[in-house]
């Protein structure tokens, strides 16, 4: 495609989009009103139903996959995606935190400029951003420069444990992916990286005694806890992006009781691979020093990072410049949270946060920019045109003279 039909199809997809600004609007009203908590399986019927049919007015097939424990998922692509060589990838999630009647006491509601609601920015915001980009390549007749496939998942709140393995799968036949989850901050920045996630649990076994009778006869294990929280958050180290947090601590039976067990519940997040090994093995060398206590450590890091990979550079670099021709100041930025960008990063260049701008996910002011989710809508639909990545993503970066490595990518 030459550069000039690309202006054309660009400047041709940001018309139609803002002819559509209402019915955008609309979309996403309608959306934030069906409830999907990731805990309600039985939700998702009503919202899939639904959004199968705004996948299939984009062009797209769609195909119900039931869970086991969540509300399963919807697969979504365009003719040939499923027998093809490569794809790209479209990654959300319909499920939000908000339990059911929310939208009783917090509505969907818009002014116009500003859409609020549970839900709207993470990440129904994000997913009406994918129906419209489609409709907008199908209304224009335009084509993907790659066949495009859609995961819609159920579980991405709680971790996907039932989606995480076909994510992989996809990601393996990708090209490239878009991780339609919230933009960083009411700036909108792209996340380009991710940190590792990890969960530990520290138990801690002690040996109970009368408090005022045989003290020492006892070992405590709060005495213990108290030295290993301690020590844990002196593993963190917030230059290299390491961060090790106590949330959730537990301890004794009785005030006049020595402790005779404890435990204690560890967020850990690691910026790159090496780092997430280092601080993980520092976590289980840690030893009981309290006499007669024993200390154990369960869990692990359930999230890779998302690195600043050659391919994840290329993909940014490609986003940047559509967003230049977009007039769209991009801007991209390592985010401490995680989600299904982690693991399809492992498999394919991916770039995240890909979604809705706005503010407050998970809080009860959610909301999403208008004018913000418009443009976004029509960022989507032309990096979907773009030219396919090379096999080799360092070897166009070389000749850029550009790995899209900026300062605050490396925060």
């Amino acid at each position: 495609m030459t550069a000039s039909k690309e202006e054309s199809a660009e400047s041709r997809i940001q018309q139609w989009v803002q002819a559509n600004r209402r019915n955008v609007e609309q979309h996403l009203l309608d959306l934030v009103g069906i409830e999907t908590p990731t805990e309600n399986p039985e939700t998702f019927d009503r919202f899939f139903d639904r959004f199968a049919e705004d996948l299939r007015d984009g062009g797209l097939r769609t195909d119900r996959i039931p869970g086991d424990e969540t509300g399963g998922r919807l697969e979504a692509w365009s003719p040939g995606a499923d027998s093809a060589d490569e794809i790209q990838l479209v990654i959300g999630h319909a499920d939000t935190v908000w339990p059911l009647g929310t939208t009783e006491e917090n509505p969907p509601e818009s002014d116009g400029e500003v859409i609020g609601g549970p839900g709207s920015l993470d990440m129904k915001g994000g997913l009406t951003q994918l129906v419209f980009a489609l409709r907008a390549i199908e209304d224009l007749s335009l084509t993907p420069s790659v066949p495009v496939y859609v995961l819609v998942s159920s579980d991405e709140e709680i971790g996907s444990p039932e989606s995480k393995g076909r994510i992989a799968d996809l990601a393996k036949r990708a090209n490239r992916v878009f991780v339609l989850e919230p933009a960083s901050g009411p700036e909108g920045k792209i996340k380009i990286a991710r940190k590792a996630v990890g969960h530990f649990t520290v138990h801690i076994e002690g040996k109970a005694a009368h408090a005022g009778l045989e003290p020492e006869e006892g070992a405590s294990a709060t005495q213990e806890l108290s030295s290993v929280i301690h020590r844990l958050h002196e593993l963190t180290d917030v230059e290299s992006g390491i961060t090790v947090n106590v949330g959730e601590v537990e301890a004794g039976i009785r005030s006049n009781v020595v402790a005779p067990d404890a435990r204690a519940e560890v967020d850990v997040r690691a910026p790159t691979e090496a780092a997430a090994e280092a601080v993980e093995s520092r976590i289980r060398s840690l030893e009981a020093t309290t006499p007669g206590t024993e200390l154990a450590i369960d869990g692990g890091f359930g999230r890779p990072p998302m690195e600043l990979t050659a391919g994840n550079r290329l993909l940014w670099n490609r986003v940047r410049e559509i967003g230049q021709r977009l007039d769209l100041a991009l801007e991209g930025t390592r985010s401490g949270g995680a989600s299904d960008g982690n693991d399809a990063s492992q498999h394919a260049p991916t770039i995240d946060g890909f979604g809705a701008v706005g503010d407050g996910a998970h809080q009860t002011y959610e909301h999403v920019r208008l004018d913000a989710l418009v443009d976004r809508v029509a960022l989507l639909a032309a990096c979907l045109l773009d030219e396919p990545l090379p096999a080799e993503p360092r070897q166009e970066l070389d000749d850029d003279h550009d790995d899209g490595d900026s300062e605050d990518a490396r925060k």
